[in-house]
């Protein structure tokens, strides 16, 4: 408690500080670039990103509005982007540690205008697996979602698979990208001594610790897409609260595993990016191993956010996954009223149906109407029968 008082008492110096500089600073003539200094001492990045100056995520940002929602107890709120029509199943983005809901708006762009629902969604802050889950079960009571596919990015998808193994019939799939299935690895190697000390952690300490993860170097001789997402996501970061970094990483360090997840291996596909990431590759290993019967789809050149970098790609590694177990969504509907007429040899309109027989151009042979005064000979014509398509439905519930 003495430890949480004095990490406390920094934390609010700092912020006095900040301010008491900001107003003497107003004195001088070049104040800006007085600000920028003090900002980029404490690691404060305050220059934006080409994908956040660009026309695609000012787009995304005019057309779908930013929600909050609280749903327990917990002092923080959901943030969260919902798109798409309200009667098709909803497909739940969740971000990883560093990510936010905006991060995932190259999914909601590309997949929203084709009829899909998405949700884009940034949970506050929980330290427990069962606080998450909780959480979870409100937020899609709230937004009517009783069934969900979810996308899950690094932790994200650590999550997913945790809710997954808690809530197995609100779970309808899973798309695991970048994840892992457990937290042994991140526990063992010293997070575990220190998950205790990260709600009483300064932010800009966490940043760094968060950021350290991402090999910058790697990031400046990549491809400028991967080299962008870094720099896009990194700029969210510095939007994050405290208490949001401190319960990410807590739930990241602990040690836990996916082990009894009810889920057909059909209903899961995992994304990867080939090229180097943040996450070991003894996860991905692991990942592949739990789940050997897994679609798998691999970016040559993701990075650790291949959903910004590779976006087109990702977004179509999503489509048919949907598909894949049911989803099917502006599904063309015939309409035989609106089918078109044909005019027989005197140019009256004939509404008979066409023939299924063929000519030798390729073009369909229109059903000849009977004469006005038939022979007595002659066998009454019968109308030929159309063998009707039977429907079935878009996708059923999963056996349990």
């Amino acid at each position: 408690r003495a430890l949480h008082l004095f990490l406390s008492e920094v934390a609010q110096g700092w912020r006095c500080a900040r301010v008491r500089a900001s107003g003497t600073m107003n004195m001088f003539g070049d104040s800006s670039k007085m600000m920028s200094a003090l900002n980029s001492a404490a690691g404060i990045n305050t220059r934006k990103s080409n994908i956040s100056v660009s026309e695609e995520f000012k787009k995304f940002r005019s057309t779908y509005a930013l929600r909050q929602l609280a749903v327990d107890l917990n002092d923080g709120e959901w943030r969260y982007f919902d798109g798409g029509p309200k009667n098709v199943p909803v497909l739940l983005c969740l971000p990883g540690a560093s990510g936010t809901a905006e991060t995932m708006f190259k999914i909601m762009l590309g997949l929203c205008p084709k009829g899909y629902r998405i949700i884009s969604a940034q949970h506050p802050p929980y330290y427990s697996i069962n606080e998450f889950v909780v959480g979870l079960d409100a937020f899609l009571d709230s937004v009517e979602a009783k069934e969900v596919h979810i996308f899950g990015a690094s932790l994200g998808g650590f999550l997913a698979q945790q809710y997954c193994l808690h809530r197995p019939r609100r779970v309808s799939s899973l798309i695991l990208c970048n994840s892992f299935w457990s937290t042994h690895p991140f526990a063992q190697t010293g997070g575990g001594y220190v998950t205790p000390m990260f709600q009483f952690t300064p932010g800009f300490v966490l940043k760094n610790m968060i950021l350290s993860s991402f090999d910058t170097d790697a990031a400046l001789v990549s491809p400028p897409p991967v080299a962008d997402a870094l720099d896009f996501v990194s700029e969210q970061l510095e939007t994050m609260y405290q208490g949001d970094l401190a319960s990410r990483l807590t739930l990241n360090c602990t040690s836990l595993d996916c082990h009894g997840i009810r889920l057909e291996a059909e209903k899961i596909t995992i994304i990867d990016s080939l090229d180097k990431i943040a996450r070991p590759a003894e996860l991905r290993d692991e990942l592949y191993r739990r789940y050997p019967e897994a679609k798998q789809a691999h970016c040559r050149t993701g990075g650790d956010f291949p959903f910004i970098s590779v976006g087109d790609e990702v977004n179509l590694y999503i489509e048919v996954h949907m598909r894949k177990v049911g989803v099917l969504v502006n599904k063309p509907q015939l309409d035989p009223s609106s089918a078109p007429s044909i005019s027989n040899g005197s140019g009256a309109q004939d509404g008979s149906e066409l023939s299924e027989g063929r000519t030798s151009k390729g073009l369909a042979a229109p059903a000849v109407s009977a004469p006005q005064a038939p022979p007595a000979a002659a066998p009454p014509s019968k109308k030929k029968e159309v063998n009707k398509v039977e429907h079935k439905p878009l996708f059923q519930d999963d056996v349990m």
